[in-house]
């Protein structure tokens, strides 16, 4: 090599190897932590406890809720084993605490109507007999009282 293409050669290999870093398809992937740092250590289930399970609503004139998506925001709340559903969103845990305690915490991978994505922590607590506290992450807890039971699709369909 003459000593023009020599450095050329070395210029463009230069470069490469300095040059910008340049991010292939799916490098900024969504990815899932395994647990939320506040729920490191802990035993962990993957379903919300039992006190929890329901359609819950904020006002008991708004009972019998028509559908959780067509509820007001902030107002209808369901919880059934690993779901969580709320007017604009539905949740899957994926690390709640062992449901033996009066207050559960659990990490949620949230799936929002707009079609964007959010993972959350969600506490959740009884109040009384047909009373939960729930509180999202840093938000104030908010009081949901019962509506009705969840029935799942096999039993109502058996029932008929």
């Amino acid at each position: 090599m003459n000593g023009f293409k020599r450095s050329a050669f070395f210029g463009i290999a230069l470069a490469i190897a300095c040059g910008p870093a340049l991010a292939g398809k799916g490098d900024l992937m969504f990815k899932v932590p395994k647990s939320a740092p506040l729920m490191q250590g802990r035993a962990l289930d993957l379903r919300f406890a039992d006190f929890a399970q329901g359609i819950w609503v904020r006002e008991l004139q708004d009972c019998p809720a028509p559908r959780i998506d067509r509820s007001p925001p902030g107002s209808t709340l369901a919880i059934y084993r690993g779901l969580l559903e709320t007017p604009g969103r539905i949740c899957q845990v994926y690390g709640a605490e062992k449901s033996g305690k009066m207050t559960q915490r659990a990490a949620i991978n949230c799936l929002l109507t707009d079609g964007g994505e959010a993972i959350e922590l969600v506490t959740v607590q009884p109040r009384g007999a047909e009373g939960l506290i729930v509180q999202e992450g840093e938000k104030p807890p908010v009081h949901f009282r019962f509506c009705e039971k969840i029935v799942p699709i096999l039993q109502s369909s058996n029932s008929n």
